[in-house]
């Protein structure tokens, strides 16, 4: 495996994307192209949660899958949005132009998020497939497209009272345009696919996100699968040692641990995975 990290630009930004290559198995009887799983982790908006990067990375590496876990645009002197979504299409888009020599199997593009990274991965389900809001926030001069999402714990309805970000000089500081505050409203008949999965006790991201998130998408008739546990605080990754805060236990969950193994099956299941 290669790890290494890029420097991509939109106009007047520069990011950051790290990635996990996968080699090529020397005893196939041939050459393999993956799919590929580009990340963004959770924290906020205000940092890149490292516990939802590289062992998120890597466990879809364990699955056959390169992986790329994309540093979008957090709080600071210019909103959050509508950069974060112009990072993803770029990022889409690089993973789009990489050579064969990559063993890409580009049409199977998933889009990973977690908490406030579920945020931007389910704001662009709605707003990459839907031709005026490309235009509008200026992503139509990218190509490739994603395949499907996976949501863990995502913040999906920022105007929800008591749920993130519960704060309104916050919420004006992630996004200045309502449009963005609701990635349920975004969805459309084009929207991909999406696997997501939430804790009921979360105290931070209300239950209610991820169910108006699924509504939507049975509305519209869009292949979801979703796993809401009865357990479990915001912010468990895995429900493993892997992910646990140092001495913190309450990020052990068990239960909940069975998710990623729940995702690949749903991942194999719309033959994204073989």
């Amino acid at each position: 495996m290669e790890t290494k990290n890029y420097k991509l630009q939109i106009p007047n930004h520069e990011f950051q994307v790290k990635s996990y290559w996968l080699d090529q198995i020397a005893d196939f009887d041939k050459e393999v192209d993956f799919p590929i799983a580009i990340i963004c982790p959770g924290g906020g908006f205000t940092f890149h949660s490292q516990r939802e990067e590289e062992p998120v990375a890597l466990r879809f590496n364990s699955f056959g899958m390169h992986a790329v876990v994309l540093e979008y645009q957090l709080i600071g002197n210019d909103p959050v949005y509508p950069t974060a979504l112009q990072e993803l299409a770029k990022t889409i888009d690089w993973v789009t132009n990489q050579p064969a020599s990559r063993h890409i199997d580009k049409k199977k593009t998933i889009l990973v998020g977690f908490s406030a990274g579920g945020h931007v991965v389910a704001s662009y389900n709605g707003v990459a497939s839907d031709t005026a809001l490309r235009q509008k926030y200026q992503l139509d001069q990218y190509h490739g497209q994603h395949a499907a999402v996976i949501l863990g714990y995502p913040v999906i309805d920022m105007t929800i009272p008591g749920s993130f970000p519960n704060d309104n000089k916050a919420l004006h500081q992630i996004s200045e345009d309502q449009t963005l505050w609701k990635a349920q409203d975004l969805l459309n008949q084009n929207s991909k696919p999406a696997f997501v999965w939430q804790t009921q006790t979360d105290e931070l991201v209300k239950v209610v996100n991820t169910i108006k998130y699924v509504d939507r998408m049975n509305e519209l008739n869009i292949p979801v699968e979703y796993h809401l546990f009865g357990s479990g605080i915001h912010g468990l990754v895995f429900g493993t040692y892997v992910t646990e805060k140092p001495g913190k236990r309450k990020y052990l969950n068990s239960w909940t641990s069975k998710w990623i193994e729940l995702a690949l099956n749903w991942l194999q299941m719309m033959k994204l995975l073989d």
